[in-house]
């Protein structure tokens, strides 16, 4: 479920751009950030705070709750760039954390320094998420990795999952929280008031996956307060997938076989890798691998751990040599893959399993969702799992939260703000083609196709970082995107996986 989302009543829909004012304000607050001295957050020149809203935005008046934002000042002295807001995807993925302190000053990291030159960089732990309020249950969290963990038989761990929603639901509900209030319009209306509660007249988002969503609905609502916009692994609200992954997944291990279909050596090597899939999941699911610590490997749990490798760049070309090993009954292999990539984060970072049904209930299960989702299950059964319940997703949002956004939700977004679109050759999340269905109705728009890449291509490397650079400083002008045509073709190691996966432990 989680894997399938790494994306308010008709009444309270409103206009866009017509959204009430609301008495929001920010509270500066201490830095508090583990593993690092008390002062370095001053010395890095890093702020934090509290924003604080209403919890029902059809309900100006309603509860408030507040929301953790961290922001890095940048390095130029008056500096009076417009600021670089960040959203992360997910839904349910923590933000702050994840940023704090590690990537901003970590020597590797060339992406957000650079971008933190002469521009404030500003994060936000979306409602629900991280740090910020409301916290949902802690046993929810436990209950869905015991499930993750065990990996039972499908109708089993759908009902021990829905338990789980159950469970917390009426908790929530006593809290006062209203789980209608988590989804991309509310988040958006958050960021807008967290810009005027910072003074911002105007700023870029910088949207990736799901926060590309958030991303678009922001150049629905707010135009005018945005400079420009850079989304990077497009998922538009409609998206003929929805959030299908099945269909998608397929069409990346395709893309992954043609690139390697360039090279002789690899053709020879890896001629199917569906096929050799097919193979690996089906012995799994058969005889699965008990797991030292409880619970399972199974062939759902494989098919996922590749998933988990494939939407990540510098994976993607270890793919085929690592079902070559699990073909070959490499349990070595297969227990370091699970042990890398098998938990229900996928490495991706903390995630509230709360805020992501609901949002995911909210704007994307059901449809076009439910039917392609079918579809793609028909024509490649070995991509799902054997004994999947097709009605999972209604089956578990009746449980946690029915209520489903508009129909003028999934209309396509229409915007005059210059806007970057980024897509990557081998993405299983969101592919390509959903960036050129964005860019049809942004006139000004730009389509950056990384060929190499996979999910969140923009941080890639100099020419990918490049055209985002150009584009910040002159958002009107065409960036020069020469430099993608000399991108060389993806090499795919034929030797020392083991290698590799243990340079990534840690």
């Amino acid at each position: 479920m989680i894997r399938t989302i790494l994306l308010l009543a008709l009444a309270a829909w409103s206009a866009p751009g017509v959204a009430a004012e609301t008495n929001a304000a920010f509270v500066p607050a201490p830095c508090k950030f583990e593993g690092v001295k008390g002062n370095w957050a001053k010395q890095h020149r890093i702020e934090c705070g509290w924003l604080q809203v209403p919890e029902s935005r059809d309900k100006p008046d309603s509860r408030v709750i507040k929301l953790w934002v961290a922001i890095a000042r940048a390095e130029a002295a008056n500096n009076r760039e417009a600021p670089i807001l960040y959203i992360n995807g997910g839904p349910g993925v923590a933000t702050v954390d994840y940023f704090f302190p590690h990537v901003l000053t970590n020597p590797q990291s060339k992406t957000w320094p650079a971008f933190r030159k002469r521009r404030d960089l500003v994060f936000f732990d979306q409602r629900g998420t991280g740090r910020s309020e409301p916290a949902f249950c802690p046993e929810l969290d436990k209950a869905l990795e015991r499930v993750q963990q065990e990996a039972p038989p499908a109708r089993e761990a759908l009902d021990r999952s829905k338990a789980a929603y159950a469970a917390c639901r009426p908790k929530m509900l006593a809290q006062g929280v209203n789980l209608s209030n988590f989804n991309s319009t509310v988040t958006v209306e958050d960021a807008e008031d967290l810009r005027r509660a910072l003074g911002f007249a105007q700023w870029t988002i910088y949207g990736i996956s799901y926060g590309s969503l958030v991303g678009l609905e922001y150049l629905r609502r707010h135009p005018g307060s945005l400079r420009s916009a850079i989304l990077d692994s497009l998922f538009p609200p409609n998206s003929p997938f929805g959030a299908e992954q099945v269909g998608m997944t397929a069409a990346a291990y395709q893309a992954v076989q043609r690139a390697c279909a360039l090279d002789a050596g690899c053709r020879e090597r890896f001629p199917d890798l569906l096929g050799t899939l097919r193979q690996v999941v089906e012995r799994l699911d058969a005889a699965p691998l008990p797991r030292p610590e409880g619970g399972r490997i199974t062939g759902d749990t494989l098919r996922d751990i590749l998933w988990m490798m494939l939407v990540r760049t510098q994976t993607v070309p270890w793919v085929p040599l690592a079902l070559e090993r699990a073909a070959a009954g490499d349990e070595v292999v297969i227990r370091k893959l699970d042990a890398l990539y098998g938990g229900i984060d996928g490495g991706f970072g903390d995630i509230s399993p709360g805020q992501a049904l609901a949002a995911y209930c909210y704007e994307i299960a059901g449809g076009s969702t439910a039917d392609s989702r079918r579809i793609a299950q028909q024509r490649h059964p070995y991509l799902a799992a054997h004994d999947m319940i097709p009605s999972q997703d209604d089956e578990l949002c009746a449980t946690w939260q029915p209520v489903r956004a508009p129909v003028e939700f999934h209309a396509p977004v229409r915007s005059e703000v210059p806007t970057l679109l980024y897509g990557g050759e081998f993405d299983p999340a969101t592919p390509y083609d959903d960036a050129v269905l964005a860019a049809k109705n942004l006139p000004k728009g730009t389509l950056v196709y990384v060929k190499g890449a996979s999910h969140a291509s923009l941080t890639l490397d100099d020419c990918t970082r490049g055209i985002a650079h150009a584009f910040l400083d002159a958002p009107s002008k065409q960036p020069d995107l020469a430099c993608l045509a000399h991108r060389k073709d993806t090499t795919f190691p034929t030797e020392g996986l083991m290698e590799f996966l243990t340079s990534q432990e840690g």
